[in-house]
């Protein structure tokens, strides 16, 4: 027995100078809180105070008819928008698609217009076209009292509604 409290003594002897590393570091107890003591007014008022809480959370939790029929609208007005809004995000990218479309088809007609008009450039002479319409046609270029000129106001095109004035 004497080698065993010589066994606990030098124990505690060595607890108290180890050095302890880590999150192993104890911590020291700290004293209950004291509660101060309620009267007995105190304590029914309370207990009042947690009944009517109580039954104001249980009444909270109720869904009566007309919560659930309001929620049941509301969810479906959500429901009519978002369809909405992904019809017509589809309708949108179709008309995307339908543009872009055009678009190429466009620009196809354009180069070929282009490449057209480039034939048409290289085959036509314009020397012999003058030489054969002064030649063979019999025309000639107006003198200066056979032109007309027309002043257009703002549009790009004129109606004519009447005959041209002759000679």
């Amino acid at each position: 027995m004497g080698d065993y409290n010589r066994r606990t003594s030098n124990k505690r002897v060595s607890d108290r100078y180890t050095y302890i590393q880590g999150n192993t570091v104890r911590k020291l107890e700290t004293a209950p809180k004291r509660v101060p003591v309620r009267t007995r007014e105190e304590e029914l008022r309370l207990r009042e105070k947690q009944r009517s809480a109580k039954r104001n959370r249980q009444n909270a939790l109720l869904m009566n008819k007309g919560y659930v029929i309001f929620l049941t609208a509301a969810t479906i007005v959500c429901a009519m928008v978002c369809g909405m809004y992904i019809h017509m995000q589809a309708s949108m990218t179709i008309n995307m698609k339908q543009v872009s479309s055009l678009e190429t088809q466009i620009s196809e007609l354009k180069t070929d217009n282009d490449a057209a008009e480039k034939r048409l450039d290289t085959t036509m002479n314009l020397d012999q076209v003058k030489d054969k319409a002064q030649s063979d046609l019999g025309m000639s270029y107006p003198a200066s009292g056979q032109i007309k000129y027309y002043s257009v106001d703002s549009s790009d095109y004129m109606n004519q509604y009447g005959s041209i004035p002759g000679k």
